[in-house]
């Protein structure tokens, strides 16, 4: 801790200098009175001199009064505001704790079930304040702390308030913009739902490892924000469960009807997408680590590593896959090929496999490339032997493949070309291609369409 400029603020002692941000220095002090730390968050003097330097001081004031009795357990309690001849400050509750942005600069995602954690005590915290009629406006990992025992706190309530909106300097835009809602960007009035976007991210982040909107530069993070879908959580981490993707998406929504309105439905919202718990699922998705399996010598199984299960599969086979899938989205390949391969069993099946790692490719292009790299068995490094021979014209499965992609995308094909070898008329095989659509209303739709 730095050694503060200024020994006293007011009654409060100076011990030593936090940290600064936007507005000013934030001290750690002794309260004499009541003999208790804080933390004091003062606002620069430059700030005032617009000439509404009593206005400002006022709605400073106004704002302190409004967070301060905002009395809530994950809220970072606000005690006391105090002005003296070039400063105003207020003095706040002293955490003990880590900041979660600390936790999320190590890199890579929380566990699932701590990430719901502290994001339900985040919501917690949003809901009681909007309640109160406050709109916290900066909600990002560096104003939310931790502390050892897993207590979340929001800081800054009220305080972000202020400088986010009435102590903006021409030309400088306070708060960190790739948490910022789209209103924010737009300068339209803002409300708790701008709070639930820029939390939203925060799960996102915590979630997968990264942030939803990224970029070199201030100007690319608001294009981002205001004009693109960021990528599905589970394509960025495949440990997640699939449910969890609408609900981020609708919280991310760039138009504000169409998000959750309520801290308490974003919360419901999520209790269903994970079966009203803060555990993981049982999909295997929600499994954030294979366990490691000690695998027998001279099973061809692949690089004789953590493949969970089976241990059949072609070493070549899975090695070529995982290449070419890593060229498409990244190092996650290979957690990705070992949990479809598990999932599909001992029989090596190559047109299954890729089938099952297709969609995690986020572009059409890219994904139609890997789908087409393994068109042929043999590309994999592997001769799958030749198909059991099938009656179906090959028109027929052309087209029964055509009325699955509807559902299904790309790999309709595939699947399409997979079953037709297993079929023994073309009523069974769209039987076997509906039975591979997992949504039922589109499995329904599909079983319309060809007749069933």
């Amino acid at each position: 801790m730095a050694t503060p400029a200024v020994t006293q603020l007011g009654k409060y002692r100076i011990e030593s200098m936090l940290g600064a941000g936007a507005m000013g220095i934030v001290y750690r002090a002794f309260d004499p009175h009541i003999e208790r730390h804080v933390a004091l968050k003062t606002v620069r003097h430059e700030l005032f001199e617009s000439g509404e330097r009593e206005s400002l001081k006022a709605r400073l004031r106004n704002e302190a009064q409004a967070a301060g009795r905002l009395v809530h357990p994950n809220i970072v309690g606000v005690y006391d505001y105090g002005e003296t001849a070039d400063t105003a400050y207020i003095a706040m509750e002293l955490v003990s704790g880590q900041g979660l942005k600390q936790r999320l600069d190590a890199g890579g995602p929380l566990e699932l079930a701590t990430a719901l954690d502290w994001f339900g005590q985040l919501l917690a915290a949003l809901g009681f304040a909007h309640e109160h009629g406050v709109v916290h406006r900066d909600i990002k990992p560096a104003n939310l702390l931790v502390s050892a025992q897993g207590r979340l706190k929001v800081a800054d309530f009220g305080v972000a308030h202020v400088e986010s909106s009435t102590l903006t300097l021409a030309g400088a835009m306070i708060g960190t913009p790739s948490y910022m809602s789209p209103e924010q960007f737009t300068g339209e009035s803002v409300d708790g739902r701008s709070d639930l976007f820029s939390a939203a991210i925060v799960l996102y982040q915590m979630l997968t490892g990264c942030r939803p909107f990224a970029g070199a530069s201030q100007t690319e993070v608001m294009r981002q924000i205001m004009h693109e879908t960021p990528r599905a959580p589970s394509a960025c981490n495949p440990a997640l469960p699939a449910a969890l993707d609408d609900v981020l998406m609708r919280a991310l929504s760039r138009r504000r009807d169409a998000r959750f309105q309520t801290a308490n439905a974003l919360r419901r919202a999520l209790d269903d997408a994970t079966n009203g718990t803060s555990t993981a699922a049982e999909d295997d998705r929600t499994i954030l680590e294979a366990p490691p399996v000690t695998l027998a010598s001279g099973t061809g199984s692949w690089r004789g590593d953590s493949l969970p299960s089976p241990t059949m599969w072609p070493s070549a086979m899975l090695a070529s896959v995982e290449t070419r899938l890593a060229a498409q989205i990244g190092p996650v390949a290979r957690l990705l090929v070992r949990r479809a391969a598990a999932r599909i069993g001992d029989a090596p099946d190559l047109p299954a496999l890729v089938a099952l790692l297709a969609p995690h490719v986020p572009s059409d292009k890219g994904r139609a490339q890997f789908i087409a790299a393994f068109a042929d068995g043999s590309k994999a490094g592997t001769s799958q032997g030749p198909s059991p021979s099938s009656s179906l014209d090959a028109e027929e499965v052309r087209a029964a493949a055509l009325r699955l992609a509807v559902y299904l995308g790309p790999i309709a094909q595939i699947i399409a070309k997979r079953e037709a070898s297993r079929a023994a008329s073309l009523r069974a095989l769209h039987e076997r291609l509906a039975a591979a659509i997992s949504n039922e209303a589109d499995r329904a739709r599909f079983e319309r369409d060809v007749g069933l």
